[in-house]
C-alpha cells in the first residue's frame, strides 16, 4: 500500500513535462547564483528558476530544483552552499503550495508569498549559519555586516537573524519581481499544460489587461 501511494505521488508530482523544466530552472538559478557569488554581492539571486518552476509545476518539483541548484553551486562555486540545500527545498515547497492556493494571482498575493518565502529562508538559513558555520559563511559581503553586529551586540543569534532577514527581503524581492514578470510573459498555450497555472488560471486578469 505504501509503494502504491509513493508511486502515485511520484506520477502526480513529477510528470515528464515537469521534469523537463528542471534543467532550465536550475540553469537560471546557477546564472544568478554564480554571478552574485563571483561579484560578492550581498544577495544570492539563486531562486528565480525555483519560483518560476513552482508556478508551472508545483511545490515538489520546485523543491527538487532547489536541491539540484545547491548541489551544483557547491561544486561550481563554493562547497559552503551544500548545507543550504534544505533552505532551497523549504522555499520551493512554501512557494509552490502558496501558488497552488491561488496566492500568485495578483500583486497582493505575490507580496504575501514573497514574505512567507523570505521568513522561511531567513530562519532556516540563520540556523544553518549559526550551527554549521559559527555565525558567518563568507559567501558574500553580508558576512562583514554580521561580524560587525556580533562585535557590537555580542548576540550571535540576533545578529545572524537580523542580517538574514534584511538580505532576504531584498534578495527575494528581486527574485519574485523577476519571476512574476517572467510568468506573465509565458504564452497561455504553454502554461496551460502545467497544473498550477491551469488549475488557478494564474495571472489571467493580468493577461487580459495586457
Amino acid at each position: 500500500m505504501r509503494q502504491s501511494f509513493f508511486r502515485r505521488f511520484l506520477q502526480t508530482q513529477f510528470s515528464t513535462k515537469a521534469l523537463v523544466l528542471i534543467p532550465i530552472a536550475v540553469g537560471i538559478n546557477l546564472i544568478g547564483g554564480t554571478l552574485s557569488s563571483t561579484l560578492k554581492l550581498p544577495l544570492f539571486l539563486d531562486m528565480i528558476g525555483t519560483v518560476l518552476i513552482a508556478c508551472l509545476a508545483g511545490p515538489w518539483v520546485a523543491a527538487l530544483c532547489g536541491l539540484a541548484t545547491n548541489l551544483f553551486l557547491s561544486i561550481v562555486t563554493n562547497p559552503v552552499f551544500l548545507p543550504f540545500a534544505i533552505v532551497s527545498v523549504l522555499c520551493g515547497l512554501v512557494t509552490g503550495y502558496m501558488v497552488k492556493a491561488g496566492l500568485f494571482k495578483n500583486g497582493f498575493g505575490v507580496v504575501i508569498t514573497w514574505l512567507a518565502c523570505t521568513l522561511t529562508n531567513a530562519i532556516s538559513a540563520a540556523l544553518i549559519t549559526i550551527f554549521v558555520y559559527g555565525g558567518a559563511t563568507g559567501i558574500n559581503s553580508s558576512s562583514l555586516f554580521t561580524a560587525a553586529l556580533i562585535a557590537t551586540t555580542k548576540e550571535i543569534m540576533l545578529s545572524v537573524f537580523s542580517t538574514s532577514i534584511l538580505e532576504n527581503l531584498i534578495d527575494k524581492g528581486i527574485v519574485f519581481l523577476i519571476a512574476y514578470w517572467l510568468v506573465k510573459k509565458i504564452p497561455r498555450r504553454f502554461s496551460s499544460q502545467y497544473a498550477p497555472l491551469d488549475k488557478d488560471y494564474l495571472l489571467l486578469k493580468s493577461r487580459k489587461g495586457s
